[in-house]
């Protein structure tokens, strides 16, 4: 029986703490990284049913008449947004970038099986909507934040641009989609704004909850 004298912090950690960087050729997970995947798909299904409400009155839609557009703005009382994207960058902060990758794989297929795990719901006929190329990349954001925020031991300044690089991602590979299911013209403008320009202020202070969380764990799990 080891003596409870081999059972240090340092040991525990090792044993439940976060993923190490990667130094092996083949992608296959470890368990470690397996149970942060886990927790890192809980983490975004969580994140996804819950919203934060600002008090402040954003423009929240444009409604275009003609093309070239004609812009009406429309203002809605208070700002709502789900901590999805948080939930997907906190998973690269907390679960390097293959427990991150694998969270949100197993959390796209779970969506796409039927079960509401989605802020609209769920089901295989989200593959023809506009926004999953944003579902889709936030496979790669996550495995993004992952690699770097683990490249050492990361300041909440570096997490930060970590978060804020993985929401980069996350748009780009929406816009593609926008790009690939819609023509250009009006419509497309239309699915810009509502996906990536709106949601972006949101986002943004996602991106910094995120970044906060990811190095208070990291703080508890390493230090």
């Amino acid at each position: 029986m080891a003596s409870p004298s081999l059972l240090t912090k340092s040991s525990i950690r090792t044993m439940i703490g976060l993923p190490c960087a990667r130094r092996r050729s083949l992608p296959l997970p470890t368990i470690v990284e397996m149970i942060w995947g886990c927790i890192g798909f809980g983490l975004t299904v969580t994140g996804t049913l819950m919203q934060i409400s600002l008090p402040d009155r954003l423009p929240q839609s444009i409604t275009f008449g003609t093309w070239p557009p004609v812009m009406a703005w429309s203002f809605e009382p208070g700002y709502t947004f789900s901590l999805q994207v948080a939930a997907v960058l906190l998973c690269g902060c907390i679960c390097g970038p293959i427990g991150g990758g694998l969270a949100q794989i197993a959390y796209l297929s779970v969506g796409l099986a039927g079960f509401a795990v989605f802020v609209g719901g769920g089901g295989i006929d989200y593959l023809t909507h506009p926004q999953i190329g944003y579902l889709i990349a936030c496979i790669p954001a996550a495995m993004c934040v992952g690699h770097f925020a683990f490249r050492k031991n990361a300041s909440l300044l570096y997490l930060t641009l970590c978060t804020l690089g993985g929401l980069l991602v996350l748009h780009l590979g929406g816009l593609l989609g926008l790009l690939i299911k819609i023509p250009f013209g009006a419509e497309l403008w239309e699915a810009i704004l509502k996906f990536s320009v709106f949601p972006l202020p949101g986002q943004i202070l996602s991106a910094f909850i995120a970044a906060g969380c990811g190095w208070v764990v990291r703080r508890l799990l390493w230090s």
